[in-house]
């Protein structure tokens, strides 16, 4: 068996930036403060599931590339 080693960034990155889209965030926390957050493909409703270390990669990726896709930086 060949395990993948392309991360789950990677694979939100390639599906958005092929479209030429940004992905919808949901965030989803327990009481604890455990989160995960969903990101969302507005053209086909594909959902990819990040921690918070791979939601903050792909945010600076975001915030960084000169590419029109990804996600959207939070609103405060």
């Amino acid at each position: 068996m060949v395990m993948s080693s392309v991360s789950v960034v990677d694979k939100v990155r390639e599906h958005l930036c092929s479209k030429g889209l940004y992905g919808d965030v949901t965030e989803w926390c327990e009481a604890r403060n455990d989160c995960v957050y969903v990101v969302t493909c507005p053209d086909c409703s594909k959902e990819f599931m990040l921690t918070d270390i791979e939601y903050d990669e792909l945010l600076a990726w975001s915030q960084s590339s000169d590419q029109a896709c990804g996600v959207d930086f939070p609103h405060a």
